[in-house]
């Protein structure tokens, strides 16, 4: 803090004090009350629009989103929990919801912390070990109820290693928090709370990726040699039912995801050669990311030529892109907690071969045909449906699957060379909300992939030879509107001979 700011400070407060009462004398602590950080200027272990005004505007606690925007993503969630079990025995309720920890490449080396997006969404809140309680108004019942947010103490060894922890009034002052209290006292509030007549909403899973969470919840709060909580419902569907539909301030940051994403997709197709290695493609493409302004890939990208393209999830990009090869790139980037993605395949030459061309107009045609088919009332599955209805008539068209085939067969069939769902919810995670069912219908303000593909790797059976090693898919991000629906991603060339022309203006060195 500079000199100036706290002799002012030290002024306001003295003339504060001679205002008082008499018989309320108030004594200050030059070192506590006057040098210390005020709670807006303190690091709280994550941007707020103090530290980072160029990240956040005022009021904000995360980009987009204010401390009245969580409190209702919050309200939300209990209002469904009160419709979806208004038959629950007792008044009180509390639904258990516990952030991320640090995971470790080695001892003492860590990843880069990801909070959980389900206790993000509700939060805002990037520190890791924290764990939130809403608990409901007795009095009033669901969905009104407070929001309990417990963190860890202040710890200067620690600290000193890994940055500033948030304090607990801090989150009731930054992050809109109506309690908070360290961690320790998470047991003796819980027990205050709610008795064995309670109605708790927790997720046993926590088990497989924070076992000190789960043991503290589930032997300590739940099942202690006090209580034994009979009443207990899991919570992670409801949370991915409010989640699934975005607001408008969310769709503003997806839409900006998936422009950056786009953005780099064409610089990264632009700079492939042949002879280049896969891993400098992928890395080119997360450098394209970053300096527009995204945190993260949104996931390890899929980086693949020639007949690596037929391993769907192939991440380890240690092959080198050869003069006639496609390479297919399924990439997407985080920004601001969102995500983005995207696949194209592309000849690494600039010229499709004719055979080539062949099985990736068969993939183009599927995609335009499905993203038509997004719209309010329809489903992710219906939509799959007709993908594999689609892409075998083009199959069988090209004579690899036998024009007899009934539908049912040819669905069979299909599905050798099409093995995979043709899209996905996407939102806070790649693969968003997968409690939410691919029957659900579309509504507006979700947002999905679209991603058909065809894959004849080397090693199937029963397939024409000529078109071995050829591996193809075209992803695309859409949002559903009132209307209809819109392509987030269709900056990034799709059609072969926009691409082409694209390749062909490629700089010579």
């Amino acid at each position: 803090m500079c000199l100036s700011r706290t002799l002012s400070r030290v002024c306001f407060l003295a003339m504060r004090t001679r205002c008082l009462p008499l018989h309320k004398p108030r004594r200050l602590s030059l070192t506590k009350s006057l040098l210390e950080p005020t709670s807006q200027e303190r690091d709280v272990g994550q941007p707020v629009h103090s530290t980072h005004p160029h990240l956040l505007k005022r009021g904000e606690i995360s980009p987009g989103a204010t401390a009245a925007q969580f409190r209702e993503r919050r309200h939300r969630l209990m209002n469904k929990l009160s419709q979806t079990h208004p038959g629950t025995t007792g008044k009180n309720h509390v639904a258990i919801v516990p952030s991320a920890t640090t995971q470790y490449l080695s001892q003492d080396v860590p990843y880069t912390f990801r909070q959980n997006t389900d206790f993000l969404y509700l939060t805002g809140f990037h520190n890791p070990d924290a764990i939130l309680l809403l608990v409901s108004d007795s009095a009033k019942g669901l969905p009104d109820h407070k929001a309990v947010l417990f963190v860890q103490p202040q710890d200067s060894q620690w600290e000193l290693w890994n940055g500033p922890r948030c304090r607990a009034d801090d989150a009731v002052l930054i992050f809109g928090m109506d309690e908070a209290y360290s961690i320790d006292e998470l047991p003796s509030y819980f027990r205050k709370s709610c008795d064995n007549s309670c109605s708790v909403w927790f997720d046993q899973s926590l088990q497989t990726n924070h076992l000190d969470f789960y043991e503290l919840i589930n032997e300590k709060l739940l099942l202690s040699n006090e209580r034994s909580i009979k009443n207990l419902f899991s919570l992670r569907h409801h949370v991915h039912d409010v989640r699934v539909i975005k607001t408008s301030d969310e769709i503003e940051l997806m839409t900006k995801s998936a422009s950056i994403a786009s953005e780099a997709f064409i610089e990264t197709i632009r700079h492939g050669r042949s002879d280049m290695s896969e891993l400098e493609i992928g890395a080119k493409f997360e450098y394209e990311c970053k300096r527009r302004g995204a945190e993260r890939v949104a996931y390890p990208p899929v980086v693949a030529a020639g007949n690596r393209a037929n391993i769907l999830h192939y991440l380890t990009k240690t092959g080198i892109v050869c003069d006639g090869e496609l390479v297919l790139m399924d990439a997407g980037c985080e920004f601001h907690g969102y995500a983005s993605d995207i696949t194209r395949t592309w000849p690494i030459n600039g010229a499709f071969s004719k055979l080539q061309r062949e099985i990736y107009e068969a993939v183009l045609m599927t995609r335009d045909a499905c993203i038509q088919l997004v719209k309010p009332g329809a489903s992710l599955n219906a939509i799959h449906h007709s993908a594999e209805m689609i892409i075998g008539r083009a199959l069988q068209d090209l004579g690899v699957i036998k024009k007899e085939f009934g539908d049912v067969r040819l669905r069979n069939e299909v599905s050798r060379f099409f093995p995979h769902h043709v899209g996905h919810y996407l939102g806070m995670d790649t693969h968003d909300t997968p409690q939410v069912s691919r029957n659900a219908t579309l509504q507006p303000g979700m947002v999905v992939t679209i991603e058909p593909g065809l894959y004849f790797s080397n090693k199937l059976a029963n397939m024409p030879d000529r078109y071995k090693g050829i591996g193809i898919r075209i992803e695309d991000d859409v949002l559903v509107t009132e209307s209809g629906h819109k392509v987030l991603t269709e900056r990034v060339p799709s059609d072969p001979t926009r691409l082409e022309e694209m390749l062909s203006s490629r700089p010579t060195s």
